[in-house]
């Protein structure tokens, strides 16, 4: 007889977290997924349930972890009025504000709609993907 999906709690999401930390004030994704077992909770996991990686960091009471040097010039290019706007107008076209919407709407040539950001900017300057379809569409 095959065995079920395993599903955690929240507390027990966290607490993996917490063990896989070994006592250091955070936990970046590379290194959680070098210590997790395979009986433990993937990384994408965390991220559906909490929003985001920063999130279950937070709620696990540890640090989070920053963005890259090299990638935090990155997310500067749009404001956040224009990150709210471009889920606004993909919701117009679309029907959807789903992330695989955005993403699939946002590589439609650009001269049909103009530059877009990507959804992983629009996930880290707001948190999370549900964070910012809230703020456009809330």
């Amino acid at each position: 007889m095959k065995a079920g999906p395993v599903v955690y709690t929240d507390q027990q999401l966290l607490h993996v977290l917490i063990h896989l930390a070994q006592g250091e004030d955070t936990l970046g994704r590379r290194t959680f997924e070098q210590r997790r077992r395979g009986t433990d909770p993937s990384a994408r996991l965390y991220e559906r349930r909490f929003g985001s990686w920063n999130r279950a960091l937070e709620l696990a009471g540890l640090a989070v972890t920053e963005q890259p040097q090299q990638l935090q010039t990155a997310t500067t290019k749009w404001t956040q009025e224009q990150l709210i706007a471009a889920i606004r107008q993909c919701l117009r076209e679309t029907g959807s504000t789903t992330l695989a919407a955005y993403e699939a709407w946002r590589t439609i040539p650009a001269d049909l709609k103009g530059d877009v950001p990507p959804a992983t900017t629009i996930r880290f300057r707001m948190g999370s993907w549900s964070r910012a379809t809230e703020l456009a569409c809330g």
